[in-house]
């Protein structure tokens, strides 16, 4: 019952993703697992040791909430994308295997920047209320946690574009003169 609200399964779909699994067994992909944690909290971290502040709160909930509503758009496309693989699934099951494992990945990778993006969201809007001097900046252990959590949505975005981009030119047959998955002369 509790899974309605704690997003375990969003986030171990998304852990899972940072894997290489092309081969027969998954294995974990370090280097993106470790950028995706690692630099988060080091820049909230480097928040909290400089004694950084968001000195434009309003203007960081109005992007997060935007990116938030862009993310959960973009999942809709990707669902749509992943739809037209499963209804021709039975003529290339296992040649489209890596398609559909793209867009599974990049999937997860988008509901948890969304769900990120809402939390961001949810503790800037606690922060103004709450942790906000009287010139409206945020500081402090507010500052650090919004930084991290906000840049661990960048991070998880940014992981997800190039794979979304590659499932696209490869389930919608790009020509090779147009993709960049293809290394052509111009």
């Amino acid at each position: 019952m509790l899974d309605r609200i704690i997003p375990t399964s969003l986030f171990r779909g998304h852990w899972k993703g940072l894997s290489d699994y092309r081969g027969t067994t998954p294995r974990p992909d370090k280097l993106s697992r470790l950028l995706v944690v690692g630099v988060p909290l080091a820049a909230g971290v480097l928040m909290l040791l400089n004694r950084g502040c968001l000195s434009a709160p309003g203007a960081l909930l109005s992007a997060v909430a935007l990116f938030s509503g862009g993310l959960l758009a973009s999942f809709g496309q990707l669902s749509t994308l992943r739809l037209k693989l499963t209804d021709r699934a039975g003529d290339n099951q296992f040649s489209e295997r890596i398609d559909r494992d793209y867009l599974d990945e990049t999937a997860a990778h988008l509901l948890v920047a969304a769900y990120s993006a809402a939390v961001s969201a949810a503790l800037l809007i606690m922060a103004m209320s709450f942790g906000a001097d009287a010139a409206g900046r945020i500081g402090g252990v507010w500052a650090a946690v919004i930084t991290t959590v906000t840049t661990y949505v960048f991070v998880v975005f940014i992981i997800a574009l190039p794979r979304l981009y590659v499932a696209y030119t490869r389930i919608n047959k790009v020509r090779r003169e147009l993709s960049g998955t293809a290394s052509t002369k111009l």
